[in-house]
């Protein structure tokens, strides 16, 4: 077992999920943004919610204006449409959907806020200390960071509780709507064994994953942040896994404590953003929300062009927005008789 802080590279580690073995770390405890990574929890939380009975699994999610006018990546429905819990969690996983995220927490706890509380809470009672979210998409937010070994607890807690809803993860594809949509995990079609969990990417914390595989009846997990592109990402994360099962095959495996005993460090804010913005993302724009897709092709040098061509199709569709809610608004007041107190 290897622990290097700063590392190389960005962080990583590899573990069992079973055992919580540490096979390969580096930089454990350094802290990163989660970029779309946050969303594991966002499922953590609506699968807690569905366990309690909190909202039903078979109802509908109806998009709001704020969810609708979340950056890309998104689903894009239209305010107003409804959604099942069933597609909006696959769009959530496997597309990444931004508005979705926001969806979902607003049926969940009545709110965005209430929610993230409910997030960071649940980090908490998890024993996530390296960890604090701010939103329920991991667009770009101050004060919003996580760790490889935060990370490493959140996914096998995903495992360890909510066993039955693990095939949301291992999709390669869903039908929503009249819509496919394909996982961005690349290790499901690239790494024998390979069975689920997420990847995320913003221009500042690069390209992330969060990813298992299983063989033999031994499932392991690895964590790979602040990959300068999705190829190497996944290129590091595949060898990870290899050289673990390789490892646990030969019984050549370091022991290693578990994830839970890797000991604590502190850090503040500062450090989240010294840990990130290296020199390997000197080209984003940090915080860039519009450009900043919870995991796409676009390179970091691409963003800055991609982000203002967001920014007017958002600016024209925010307008298309105020003028029918205009217009709805006067035809409800001319038949009610209303008056609008603002």
């Amino acid at each position: 077992m290897i622990f290097a802080n700063p590392c190389s590279a960005g962080p990583v580690l590899l573990y069992n999920a079973s055992t919580g073995e540490v096979i390969y770390a580096e930089g454990a405890n350094q802290p990163w943004f989660p970029a779309s990574l946050a969303k594991l929890m966002t499922a953590y939380v609506v699968f807690d919610a569905w366990k309690t009975g909190k909202v039903v699994k078979t109802e509908k999610l109806v998009i709001s204006v704020t969810a609708h006018r979340k950056p890309k990546l998104r689903l894009g429905l239209g305010v107003g449409q409804e959604i099942t819990y069933e597609d909006a969690m696959s769009a959530l996983v496997l597309l990444s959907a931004n508005d979705i995220a926001v969806a979902l927490a607003e049926d969940v706890a009545g709110s965005e806020e209430l929610f993230v509380a409910d997030m960071n809470a649940a980090a908490t009672r998890l024993g996530m200390t390296g960890t604090h979210f701010t939103n329920a998409s991991g667009l770009p937010g101050e004060g919003q960071f996580t760790t490889p070994k935060d990370l490493a607890i959140l996914a096998r807690a995903l495992l360890r509780d909510f066993p039955q809803h693990m095939s949301i993860f291992s999709q390669l594809t869903a039908i929503v709507g009249e819509r496919t949509i394909a996982s961005h995990n690349e290790i499901l079609t690239s790494v024998v064994g390979g069975d689920g969990l997420k990847t995320g990417f913003t221009c500042s914390a690069g390209y992330n994953i969060v990813a298992s595989a299983t063989r033999g009846g031994i499932r392991l997990v690895v964590i790979v942040l602040g990959e300068q592109t999705k190829a190497k990402r996944n290129a590091r994360a595949a060898a990870l896994l290899e050289r673990g099962f390789s490892g646990l095959a030969t019984g050549t495996a370091v022991a290693a404590p578990t994830i839970e005993l890797i000991p604590d460090e502190g850090f503040d804010a500062a450090s989240v953003r010294a840990s990130n913005l290296d020199k390997r993302f000197q080209a984003c724009l940090d915080p860039d929300p519009l450009s900043a897709a919870a995991d796409t092709n676009i390179g970091p040098g691409e963003l800055k062009i991609a982000s203002k061509a967001q920014q007017a199709v958002e600016l024209q569709r925010n307008k298309l927005h105020r003028a029918q809610a205009t217009r709805k608004q006067t035809k409800h007041h001319e038949m009610n008789g209303s008056v609008d107190d603002n």
